[in-house]
């Protein structure tokens, strides 16, 4: 979870579609005693600055499906003149941001429920926060002040908060921190890997002696690597492997540029780099600096009519062939690569990987991949959908009433959606 990202995605799409016009635009929005609320939720009164910023990003939601379809950022006219599962426009977003604003209020009322309190710290951000924003003029002049961005950020900070009470590390719906080591060991791993290419620089396949080069070299390389005695020795062999390839590489090309210049009737100079007789550099080794992490991937069910449109043209059986391969490679690192084991791997037609894979655990510290940010996006990224289901759980339950007054002057398309 990020408290900005919300705040953050309506402030650049805004910024985005805004760029992309040049209509006129009316008057700075006022508000009046009949229309300060939009909205009641469960007897709590929705300002109109929450409710016109929940408008605002509804709109840039149309806008960015409407750029689906176009392949352009659209003009507010044709937003305005789309329909939205069945909806015209002005009720699509404002249903939307109807929505968002109970959803506001769920978060106001749980917060209050589990007697959550914002530090001085998250309170101190909020403010600074909104005072590098609020002069914005997509919310200045749409009437979203200083109060209503304030509750809006406080409200993300409130929804964080009640987030990590149900599902945070040994809380109500969450898990224990091994357990949650558990379920990142499960989906990712270690590997260090190099590839060697089966074609020149210029995609030309090599030929059969120089293929079979390569492969001898692999098949050596594997060897070295497994010959070593230790699991660390085997994955710094891997490095020095990789080094004398790539020297090998210089060297062909090298030799393949002299041969052309020569059969060109050129002449070609060899530069030769040296280092001053006494000088020394030093240089700080990072271990895992070749490593990589992957991710398990995981499997969904394909519809086979779909596959068999995508790969009617040669693009797109180009780009299946390709999602293939990466699929193989994936499967291949999680159920057959074993820990600490060189092997050949062919990824595709013209590219093999000489590949070792270590055990993630040995990773799994907090001056390493097991940092507070890894903790709190994994819970994230294991819980969120179940918090969201449990926060629209309480929404429903909510009885709200529109102020009509404010819904009528709150249109979205009597706000400032484009540049002058």
């Amino acid at each position: 979870m990020n408290k900005f990202n919300k705040f953050a995605a309506a402030a650049a799409a805004f910024a985005l579609a805004a760029a992309s016009t040049s209509c006129g635009a009316p008057e700075a929005i006022t508000f009046g005693k009949g229309t300060q609320t939009a909205l009641t939720v469960d007897g709590y009164d929705v300002p109109a600055g929450v409710f016109i910023y929940n408008e605002l990003y509804a709109y840039n939601q149309a806008s960015y499906e409407l750029y689906g379809t176009l392949g352009k950022m659209p003009t507010v006219d044709e937003v305005k003149n789309h329909q939205f599962e069945t909806l015209d426009a002005t009720d699509w977003i404002q249903d939307k941001a109807t929505e968002s604003c109970i959803d506001f209020v769920a978060n106001e009322r749980e917060f209050e429920k589990i007697g959550g309190a914002l530090t001085n710290e998250e309170l101190n951000e909020i403010k600074e926060f909104v005072s590098s924003n609020s002069a914005q003029a997509m919310f200045a002049d749409n009437g979203v002040g200083a109060d209503s961005l304030t509750k809006i950020m406080e409200n993300n900070y409130k929804r964080e908060a009640v987030f990590k009470h149900y599902y945070g590390l040994d809380s109500e719906k969450g898990c224990t921190e091994d357990e949650l080591k558990q379920y990142y060991q499960d989906k990712t791993t270690r590997v260090k890997y190099f590839s060697v290419s089966m074609v020149d620089d210029n995609g030309e396949a090599f030929g059969a002696d120089e293929k079979r080069r390569l492969n001898n070299m692999i098949d050596d390389y594997v060897d070295e690597i497994n010959a070593e005695s230790s699991n660390s020795a085997r994955l710094k062999k891997i490095d020095e492997c990789e080094k004398e390839y790539s020297e090998y590489v210089e060297k062909r090309t090298a030799e393949a540029a002299a041969k052309a210049a020569k059969e060109a009737g050129e002449t070609t100079t060899t530069t030769t780099t040296t280092t001053a007789a006494g000088t020394t550099t030093t240089t700080t080794t990072d271990p895992y600096a070749n490593e990589v992490t992957v991710t398990k991937r995981t499997t969904t069910t394909v519809d086979s009519n779909a596959v068999s449109a995508v790969t009617t043209t040669t693009a797109s059986a180009e780009a299946a062939a390709s999602q293939k391969a990466f699929e193989d490679y994936n499967d291949y690192i999680f159920e057959k690569l074993g820990l600490y084991k060189a092997e050949k791997y062919q990824y595709d037609e013209n590219t093999v990987y000489v590949i070792i894979k270590a055990d993630i655990k040995d990773r799994m510290n907090s001056a390493d991949l097991w940092t507070e940010n890894t903790i709190q996006s994994l819970l994230s990224e294991r819980y969120y959908e179940d918090f969201e289901n449990m926060m629209k759980g309480i929404a429903k339950g909510y009885t709200s009433e529109k102020n009509s007054s404010a819904y009528r002057k709150f249109t979205p398309f009597s706000l400032k959606l484009e540049d002058k």
